[in-house]
């Protein structure tokens, strides 16, 4: 009968029990980050493991016929704050990680996987996509990772997404809130108020000005605007934005506001997550080939 288990729970006999064809795979990944002073470092993952009871509860309401099969979760991504505490997984080593998890559950008949993931590393999303593209590919498997395009939504101020969650642009985890900000801290104070520490006194921070290979980016990106190549220059801001602060030998551990944030404002963003999250599950199961391009998707061949 349809319902939800835990995947390193069950015997070979009840795994074997489970409709392939009718089962939908959940997993958190993401890593092992320092998200400041108030954070802890599996926030990420945290976060993903609230993002995938509410995926199940919506499948649940909308596919009572598929049974929902939970993974333990992964503690390893790409491109996480490099400060010491971080640990940073090579995106090859993500890439076959997750193809493994893919044809290990291709071979016993699954045929999705849903990635609950918080993190917005550029190597991990590509990474991700990479993997979802071998996997329909190789085994008509749809492996999804919403975040790929709620990370673009937040980042570029969709105004459809913002209107949806009531945030506004600093606060919705764009590149002035991007890292144990007020977002983050809002989504944490929503999952796990516990593991919040004193964020209420924590100062702001902001991106200093780019200089170096972020100013050489941000100038590259405003030759592409003036060539028409408006994707490329939104991307191409974001990347100078990140090496801005990335590179500054003074950031601290995190960027925006922890201070404003409020349990009530990541509970909106949560919906806002399953939201998307919905709609491209729902494309899935009617037979689209899955499709979740990523920011800097067309740099996916430096990624080595």
């Amino acid at each position: 009968m349809p319902g939800i288990s835990r995947y390193a729970e069950l015997t070979i006999t009840e795994l074997q029990q489970l409709d392939p064809r009718k089962t939908i795979c959940l997993i958190s990944i993401s890593p092992l980050e320092v998200h400041g002073p108030h954070l802890p470092l599996g926030t990420d993952v945290f976060v993903g493991e609230r993002l995938q009871q509410e995926y199940c509860k919506a499948l649940r309401e909308r596919y009572p016929e598929y049974h929902l099969l939970i993974l333990p979760p992964v503690f390893a991504g790409c491109d996480p704050l490099p400060l010491k505490g971080s640990i940073a997984i090579r995106a090859k080593t993500l890439e076959r990680l997750l193809f493994d998890y893919v044809r290990g559950l291709s071979e016993q008949g699954f045929r999705f996987l849903i990635v609950c993931d918080n993190h917005g590393g550029p190597s991990h999303q590509i990474a991700m996509e990479v993997v979802a593209r071998k996997a329909w590919k190789r085994y008509q498997f749809v492996f999804i990772n919403p975040f790929n395009v709620i990370y673009r939504k937040m980042v570029q101020h969709d105004k459809d997404f913002l209107r949806l969650i009531n945030l506004f642009p600093g606060e919705c985890g764009d590149d002035a809130d991007c890292h144990a900000g007020t977002n983050e801290t809002s989504l944490m104070l929503a999952t796990n108020p516990a593991l919040v520490k004193d964020h209420q006194n924590i100062p702001s921070s902001a991106i200093k000005e780019k200089t170096g290979l972020a100013a050489a980016v941000e100038r590259l990106g405003n030759i592409m605007s003036k060539l028409g190549l408006v994707k490329v220059k939104a991307d191409l801001d974001h990347l100078a934005n990140l090496l801005a602060w990335t590179n500054d030998i003074n950031k601290r551990s995190y960027l925006g506001s922890p201070s404003k944030a409020a349990a009530e404002a990541g509970e909106r963003m949560i919906k806002g997550h399953v939201a998307v999250a919905m709609d491209l599950i729902d494309k899935a199961i009617s037979g689209s080939k899955p499709c979740t391009e990523p920011m800097l998707w067309w740099l996916r061949v430096f990624r080595r």
